[in-house]
C-alpha cells in the first residue's frame, strides 16, 4: 500500500566551504547535499550501481542527516560502503570503520516480504559546519527497471549538484522519463551507449493546502528496458506486454484449498443474485483476513499464493486481491487483479511509458448490469473505493488486453458533511449545543478508523482536538455506524462554549457557529498549485433557542455566492424565540495554476469573511 512522498524523500546535504555565497546560503538550512553523483552499469543481465554524497551539516539539527541508511534484499546486494567526515577546511578529520556498520532486518514477525535488510551507520561531528562524504556500490541481477533516480534526501533542504551516469552495451533498447533535468548527453564508444544527466534542487518544496505531488517539482529520471528478466521475462514495450508479465506472476498462485471451495459455496449457494454473491463474499473477507502493510515498490511484486492466506487469514494488498479473486473464480465470477497509485493525493499515471507506476493492487470486477470496485485491504463498505483511490488511472491486468481505465470519482452525495445542530443560550453567556453529524468521503474514512485502532481514552482526545467545533468542550460523544455497507458515519456529541455570547452592555452578540474553512496561504507566499481531487460539500443546519429574557433586534442577512470554484449559500429565519441557521458550501474538483491562484484565494476569502460575520444580535428585555 502506498507510502506517501513524504516518507520517500529523506535527504542529506552540505555547502561548499570557503566560498562566501554558500556560506550565506548555508545559513538557511539544517544541512545542504552539495554532491550527488550516481553511476549505473548495465551488463551481462546486471545492474550495478555506485553511489556518492557529499553533505553539508551546518548545525546540531542536520545531524539527523549524517544518519545512514542503505535498503538492500536478496536480490539488491550492497558493499564497499565507506565514510568519512571533514571540517570546514576540507581535512578529513574521521572516517567510518566497518564494525560501525550495523545490519538489521526490516521484516517482523507478520512480513510478508522477509529479505528486506539495512545496513546503517553514523559519522558525526560536534563543531559544525562539517562535511559526511560517503559511497557503496549495489547490485540487481534480477530487475524491472535500471533506475529510479531521486537525487535528494529530504524535500526541506537544497541539492546544489546531482549527476547521474548510465552505460549500457550497444544495442540495449531502454526507454526513459525525467523531471526538471537537463537533457542527456549521450555517446557511443567502443560498444557501449552513454548517459549522464545533470540537475539541481536549490529551493526546497514544502507541501500546501491542496497542492499537488510534490513530485512534480521536483528533479528525477525513470530508465526502464525493452526486455527484462524478473522472475520470468518480461518487456515494457507497451502496456500490452508489460500486462502479460504480470500476469505470468500470479500464474499457480489461485490454489484454494479444497475445504475453502467448500465453504465459499455453502456461503453463497442460497444467494441468486450476483452482486449479493460478490458482497457477501466480501463480508467473508473482511471478516476472515486481515491486512499486512507491505508496499509492492518495496515488497516484491509477486503475490503469496490464496493458499497462504487462506491459511494464515493475513496478506498484504497482493495477497488478498489474489485471494479474493481465487475465491470469486470458485463462483464463476470474472475478477481482474489491478495495480493503481494509491493515495491522498492524486499522482499522474504516464500512458506513454509503460512501466511499473503503481503501490498498491485492488480488483476490477464487470458484471452485466454493474461495475464493481473492490479493495480487498478495506474495512469499509463493500464498493466504496473511497478517497484513496477514487477518480484516477488503473491498471487492469487482462490476457494480450492489458490497459488503463480510471477508477469512478467521488461526487457530491458521496463526500457530503451535514451538521445538525441545536444549540442553547444560557443565561451565564455560556452556550450548549447538541450536535449530530453525518459524514462521508474522507472524514467517513477517518472516523472508521479511529473506531478500532484507537483506544476509549486515544479516540475522545482526538475528536476533541481534530472533530469537535472550535471553541467547544466535548461532554460526551458517540460513533455508530448504519450498516456495514453504507459508507457513512454518525458522530453526535453534545459541548459547550463560553466563546460564543459577547456582551456590551444591554447588547449581546451571539456568534453563529461557522462552516469550516481551509487555511489557505496568502497568494504573496504560495508556491503551487490547486488541486483539489474530489468535492467539498457541507451543509449545516443550526436552531438558537433564545431565552425568553432577551429580545433579538438583528439578525444576519442571506447571502449566495457563486463561482466556477463552487457555491455557499446561507439563509437565516426568526421565528419567535428560535433562530434557524441553514449554510451549505461546495467546492468543484478542479487543478488551479499558480497564476490564477488569486482569484481561487479571493473566493475562498470572500467565503470565510462571510461566515465570520454572522452574528445574532440581541438586547435584555
Amino acid at each position: 500500500m502506498l507510502h506517501k512522498l513524504s516518507v520517500i524523500l529523506k535527504w542529506l546535504i552540505i555547502i561548499f566551504p570557503a566560498i562566501s555565497f554558500h556560506a550565506c546560503f548555508s545559513q538557511q538550512y539544517d544541512a545542504e547535499l552539495i554532491n550527488q553523483q550516481t553511476t549505473i552499469d548495465v551488463s551481462d543481465g546486471k545492474v550495478t550501481q555506485t553511489h556518492y554524497f557529499e553533505i553539508r551539516i551546518n548545525n546540531r539539527k542536520g545531524d539527523k542527516y549524517a544518519e545512514i541508511s542503505i535498503p538492500f534484499n536478496k536480490m539488491n546486494k550492497v558493499s564497499n560502503i565507506e565514510a568519512s567526515i571533514a571540517d570546514r577546511t576540507g581535512k578529513e578529520i574521521k572516517k567510518l570503520k566497518k564494525s560501525n556498520i550495523i545490519e538489521k532486518s526490516e521484516s517482523s514477525a507478520i512480513s510478508f516480504y522477509e529479505d528486506n535488510y539495512v545496513k546503517e551507520f553514523a559519522l558525526r561531528s560536534n563543531i559544525y559546519p562539517y562535511t559526511l562524504k560517503y559511497s557503496y556500490r549495489m547490485q540487481t541481477n534480477e530487475f524491472i527497471f535500471v533506475v529510479h533516480w531521486l537525487p535528494l534526501i529530504d524535500n526541506e533542504i537544497p541539492t546544489l549538484q546531482a549527476i547521474l551516469k548510465v552505460t549500457t552495451p550497444a544495442g540495449y533498447l531502454i526507454n526513459y522519463k525525467s523531471n526538471l533535468a537537463e537533457k542527456p548527453k549521450v555517446d557511443s564508444i567502443a560498444g557501449k551507449i552513454y548517459y549522464s544527466w545533470q540537475t539541481s534542487f536549490p529551493k526546497p518544496v514544502l507541501a500546501e493546502t491542496w497542492s499537488p505531488p510534490l513530485l512534480q517539482f521536483i528533479p528525477y529520471v525513470e530508465i526502464v528496458p525493452d526486455e527484462f528478466y524478473y522472475v520470468l521475462k518480461g518487456s515494457h514495450k507497451s502496456w500490452e506486454s508489460y500486462g502479460n508479465w504480470n500476469l505470468g506472476l500470479l500464474n499457480g498462485l489461485d490454489d484454494l484449498p479444497l475445504m475453502e471451495k467448500y465453504k465459499i459455496q455453502a456461503i453463497t449457494n442460497n444467494i441468486r443474485d450476483e452482486k449479493e454473491k460478490i458482497r457477501v463474499l466480501f463480508h467473508y473477507l473482511q471478516d476472515a483476513t486481515r491486512y499486512i502493510n507491505i508496499s509492492i515498490k518495496t515488497g516484491g511484486l509477486k503475490p503469496y499464493p490464496a493458499s497462504y492466506v487462506a491459511k494464515n487469514k493475513y496478506g498484504d494488498c497482493k495477497a488478498l486481491s489474489n485471494y479474493f479473486r481465487s475465491c470469486l473464480s470458485v463462483i464463476d465470477v470474472k475478477a481482474y487483479y489491478t495495480t493503481i497509485n494509491a493515495g491522498d493525493v492524486i499522482e499522474a499515471i504516464d500512458p506513454c511509458f509503460p512501466s511499473q507506476q503503481f503501490n498498491h493492487v485492488i480488483l476490477f470486477i464487470p458484471l452485466k448490469q454493474d461495475t464493481i470496485w473492490v479493495d480487498c485491504t478495506s474495512d469499509l463498505a463493500f464498493g466504496y473505493l473511497g478517497t484513496f483511490t477514487q477518480n484516477r488511472p488503473a491498471f487492469v491486468l487482462n490476457d494480450n488486453a492489458s490497459k488503463l481505465i480510471m477508477t469512478p470519482p467521488l461526487t457530491f452525495s458521496d463526500v457530503l458533511e451535514s451538521r445538525k445542530i441545536n444549540a442553547r443560550i444560557n443565561p451565564d453567556k455560556t452556550m450548549k449545543a447538541d450536535f449530530t453529524t453525518i459524514l462521508r468521503g474522507d472524514k467517513y474514512e477517518l472516523l472508521s478508523y479511529i473506531m478500532t485502532a484507537l483506544s476509549e481514552s486515544e479516540r475522545f482526545q482526538y475528536l476533541g482536538r481534530r472533530i469537535v467545533e472550535t471553541g467547544f468542550q466535548m461532554d460526551n460523544y458517540s460513533l455508530t455506524v448504519p450498516d456495514r455497507d453504507t459508507p457513512e458515519i454518525c458522530l453526535k456529541y453534545t459541548a459547550s462554549s463560553d466563546k460564543m455570547m459577547k456582551a456590551y452592555g444591554n447588547e449581546s452578540l451571539v456568534k453563529i457557529i461557522p462552516l469550516y474553512f481551509p487555511f489557505m496561504e496568502e497568494p504573496k507566499k504560495r508556491e503551487l498549485p490547486v488541486q483539489i481531487d474530489y468535492p467539498v460539500y457541507n451543509v449545516d443546519s443550526i436552531e438558537y433557542a433564545i431565552p425568553e429574557t432577551y429580545t433579538v433586534t438583528d439578525i444576519p442577512k442571506n447571502i449566495t455566492i457563486t463561482s466556477d470554484y463552487g457555491e455557499y449559500k446561507a439563509d437565516f429565519l426568526l421565528s419567535g424565540h428560535s433562530l434557524l441557521a441553514i449554510k451549505q458550501l461546495k467546492l468543484n474538483v478542479g487543478t488551479y495554476p499558480l497564476d490564477e491562484y488569486q482569484k481561487f484565494y479571493n473566493f475562498i476569502s470572500h467565503l470565510s469573511e462571510a461566515e465570520n460575520s454572522f452574528y445574532l444580535t440581541m438586547t435584555n428585555k
